[in-house]
């Protein structure tokens, strides 16, 4: 008896949410269609009944973009969301629920359309980090992603302590000047400039006073 739209629907997805937690644990050399249908309580055979091959799952778990992406979307301060992606207690669940930072190395060997489609969810977290700014793609946006996504890969794969705590307070307090709203400098009040005429009376005023009259010049002649 064939299955519904629905329940197939479902079970795609079911297969997609298990295989999206094994890539990002394991990579994409170290998980085969036998975990991921394990994993799914179904057979292998029914794999093929969703998709084509391994890599075009893969591309489909890309396309999700599990981890930062939703949460972005999600929030109304995205400055929150990256304080808390950049979180040492959360570094773990992170690292592992972001395809971003967990896949980046996989996506980067695999086939065109998984690297369209890290593409696709990086210009969208971008986008959400650039809200009610003029372009999509803002320099200080920009900078802010590639800050918090290369942080938690770096501190990810740093087997010293110390120094991944260190990577990830120092890119959460750039992020969050990143991510400051710019207040534009207040305009000084152009200075008043005397009009020629004015500067012209004021001169010929100046070389009045400096010059004796006529009057004074007789009454110091007579009195002489």
């Amino acid at each position: 008896m064939p299955i519904s739209a629905t329940r197939k629907a479902a079970i795609r997805a079911e297969i997609a949410e298990h295989a999206a937690r094994l890539f990002r644990l394991r990579g994409h050399a170290g998980t085969n269609i036998d975990d991921i249908m394990l994993a799914a309580g179904l057979t292998r055979g029914a794999f093929y009944a969703h998709f084509t091959s391994k890599d075009d799952l893969f591309a489909e778990i890309v396309r999700m973009g599990h981890g930062l992406l939703p949460k972005l979307r999600a929030a109304e301060k995205v400055g929150a969301v990256l304080d808390g992606y950049l979180d040492r207690e959360g570094l773990t669940a992170t690292a592992q629920g972001c395809a971003l930072a967990s896949l980046s190395g996989d996506v980067a060997r695999s086939p065109l359309a998984a690297r369209l489609a890290y593409a696709n969810v990086l210009h969208g977290v971008i986008a959400e980090l650039a809200r009610g700014k003029k372009r999509g793609l803002d320099a200080d946006a920009t900078a802010a992603a590639i800050l918090a996504v290369g942080a938690v890969t770096l501190a990810r794969a740093s087997g010293d302590t110390r120094l991944s705590d260190w990577l990830l307070r120092c890119s959460r307090r750039v992020v969050r000047t990143l991510m400051k709203p710019k207040t534009k400098p207040k305009k000084k009040a152009p200075k008043r400039r005397a009009s020629p005429r004015k500067k012209r009376l004021t001169s010929r005023r100046k070389a009045a006073g400096a010059r004796p009259s006529r009057h004074a010049a007789r009454s110091r002649a007579g009195r002489v």
